[in-house]
């Protein structure tokens, strides 16, 4: 099997690769706000205090989901590893496709999400496979879970 540039093999699972987005340069920025704030004005205290809350929001946003695709089990599983530690499995009978969608400001996109469809689960609540700023990335994302056939493997018998 060919190695893959968006997706690593983790035993018999396939694990795909978390890419940073626009909430990660955001909270970034909030950050280097706050350092300003404390060594460039008399603000020490509002300084601190935005450094504080803007260090949590960063070690809580590059935590990403770990979303893994198990063809043996024939399921999807995202266990999110933040705060609320929670896992979410999706049986792969139940798939119905993947969906990219783009964040645009206007003519400016801000971001590329790509999400996992599947039958019993609303539109609110879908897996977010994984995100980018380009759509180019999330296309080849998709090529690669598609070239590991794990949606429509038949067994060989």
């Amino acid at each position: 099997m060919a190695d893959f540039k968006h997706i690593k093999r983790e035993g018999n699972s396939y694990l795909v690769n978390q890419y940073k987005s626009l909430q990660h340069v955001i909270v970034i920025a909030w950050v280097l706000i706050s350092i300003v704030l404390i060594f460039y004005t008399s603000y020490l205290k509002t300084g601190i205090i935005l450094l504080i809350f803007s260090l949590l929001l960063t070690i809580i946003s590059f935590i990403p989901p770990r979303v893994c695709f198990d063809p043996l089990s024939k399921s999807l599983t995202v266990t999110n590893s933040g705060l609320k530690r929670t896992t979410f499995t999706y049986h792969f009978d139940d798939f119905e496709g993947f969906e990219l969608q783009t964040i645009r400001m206007g003519f400016i996109p801000l971001g590329c999400f790509l999400y996992a469809n599947f039958k019993n689960v609303s539109q609110l609540k879908r897996p977010a496979v994984s995100q980018s700023f380009s759509k180019k990335t999330m296309q080849e994302v998709v090529n690669e879970l598609e070239d590991l056939k794990l949606f429509n493997e038949t067994p060989n018998h």
